[in-house]
């Protein structure tokens, strides 16, 4: 066994932990506690700190509107996700494999309960128990197979900022623009046993609307969010629903907001889309169906309701109240192929997912290029095991396999050195 009961205790511990994003609450968490106690541990099993720090940003038009939004009302939001590298093994670049998990969590931080053979807490599955599982692995390998590392060289990139929109851009961005990658990478995230290869990536798009209030005795007074947004809202998923899903775009009507209360109209508020596609092309006709079907919203909106009391002057004022923006796009997508080391992959008993379209986004997308594989693969699935919800758990079972997978993984891929040793 490879994920013993020590290492059931370090995960309870790991999830009792909070490291909800500041992306989701606007506050620090405890990312850089949980960080400390994953580098001792690793540390305990021979690895060691190459990057303990703050991440970076790119260009300024190059960073989604949310980390810029977030950026701005958060003293110290990047140093308040520290990120980390952690190495071991003797490997030259080509037998070099990166992993990556993340630390950050969605909102909110769920208490921990071990029941059985499973483990329910937020991160049990996304992302702290597989990334725990590495270690787990690596622990095997010290153990009973070292000699694995003397032709192995083992990256973690521990990593905040996947989680609440961020997208990697100011974690695994910089960590794989700083060098920190492999031949291999492997990005750790659900899917359910097999791997993707490529996979989708997000853009987002605001309809907002900024006019008057108004109490509710006088409710012809004020621009009316409420029936504006819902009403858009509406109007575009209903006209953008077939043309996207004919380019295997999927749209998600992420949120609608004006206000809690029932005596007031509400002037101002805000709806998102989210749309993950998987090629720039793909990207780029969505985004033109998108604008054209918040135009038709408008105009479908002003003939609907003109003249209509009490919304007259909404509809009045609308070209001027209601605006669109896009928050997030122009990312790249994961979309790389290797023959070979999808071919050690197999030797290793690891194979594709058979259900591409099950691929999600994630940070994996900065981790490709002319001598770069990276593969998305982990244990439990986003869906069975309630990512994102209340229900979020994983099972021992599945941790164990997946560190059993890990630690065969990299016996194939110490056998493959020797190959290449004994040819040269």
């Amino acid at each position: 066994m490879l994920f013993t009961p020590e290492y059931v205790a370090k995960l309870e511990t790991l999830l009792s932990i909070d490291t909800v994003t500041p992306m989701e609450t606007g506050e620090p968490s405890s990312i850089a506690q949980a960080n400390a106690c994953f580098s001792q541990w690793a540390q305990q099993i021979g690895m060691h700190e190459v990057f303990n720090g703050v991440g970076a940003l790119p260009a300024a038009g190059q960073v989604p509107v949310p980390v810029q939004r977030r950026m701005a009302d958060m003293p110290g939001f990047l140093e308040s996700q520290p990120h980390l590298v952690l190495e071991v093994g003797q490997g030259t670049a080509p037998h070099t494999v990166m992993f990556n998990f993340h630390m950050d969590t969605v909102s909110p931080h769920l208490p921990v309960r071990v029941d059985g053979t499973c483990v329910h807490g937020r991160g049990a599955v996304d992302n702290k128990g597989p990334g725990l599982a590495l270690l787990a692995a690596l622990d095997g390998l010290r153990l009973r197979h070292p000699q694995v590392l003397d032709q192995v060289r083992v990256l973690i990139q521990v990593v905040a900022g996947e989680e609440g929109g961020a997208m990697g851009i100011y974690g695994t961005r910089h960590l794989c623009a700083l060098g920190y990658q492999g031949r291999l990478n492997v990005f750790v995230e659900p899917t359910g046993g097999g791997y993707f290869d490529a996979s989708t990536t997000s853009m987002t798009y605001e309809v907002s609307m900024d006019g008057e209030d108004s109490t509710d005795d006088f409710p012809q007074r004020g621009d009316n969010a409420t029936l504006v947004l819902g009403f858009v809202a509406q109007s575009m998923a209903a006209r953008l629903a077939a043309p996207l899903q004919q380019l295997q775009v999927k749209m998600t009507l992420a949120g609608l907001h004006t206000g809690m209360h029932h005596n007031r109209v509400y002037g101002s508020g805000r709806c998102l889309f989210n749309f993950a596609y998987r090629s720039a092309t793909l990207a780029r006709d969505a985004e033109g169906l998108v604008d054209e079907a918040f135009k038709h919203a408008l105009q479908e909106c002003q003939a609907r309701f003109a003249g209509c009391q009490p919304f007259a002057r909404t509809v009045e004022r609308l070209q001027a109240t209601c605006q669109a923006r896009w928050l997030k796009r122009g990312l790249p997508v994961l979309d790389n192929h290797d023959v070979a080391l999808q071919h050690l992959l197999a030797e290793a008993g690891i194979l594709a997912n058979p259900d591409p379209a099950q691929a999600f986004t994630c940070d994996a997308m900065w981790a490709q290029g002319p001598h770069a594989y990276s593969i998305v693969w982990g244990p439990g699935s986003l869906a069975a095991n309630g990512a994102h919800t209340s229900r979020e758990h994983v099972t021992l079972p599945e941790l164990e396999h997946f560190a059993q997978a890990v630690q065969t993984l990299l016996i194939t891929v110490a056998r493959q050195a020797t190959r290449a040793a004994k040819q040269g």
